[in-house]
């Protein structure tokens, strides 16, 4: 017996759990990773001022974007199958 409803449901359920965890997975290694780095036993370091790079900036805002309309469109598309039948 499938729990979900419909298997596509299940689908995009553990698709967005899944990209979720992975990325999630990526912040904490990185944020452990650069604070053990970058850690400053003294308290006396002061950071250099910081200047914006634009493929960066496009990079993180587009990226997620585009994961998200994916998501989205997945989502969608498996309703409108729910709701008009097969």
């Amino acid at each position: 017996m499938n729990t979900c409803g419909a298997g596509s449901t299940c689908a995009v359920y553990f698709g967005v759990l899944a990209i979720t965890a992975f990325f999630a997975l990526i912040v904490v290694v990185f944020v452990v990773y650069f604070a053990i780095k970058y850690r400053d036993d003294t308290g006396d370091r002061v950071g250099a001022p910081i200047t914006g790079w634009m493929p960066l900036e496009l990079g993180w805002s587009l990226i997620p974007f585009f994961i998200s309309i994916g998501i989205f469109v997945w989502a969608s598309i498996m309703f409108f199958h729910i709701v008009r039948g097969p």
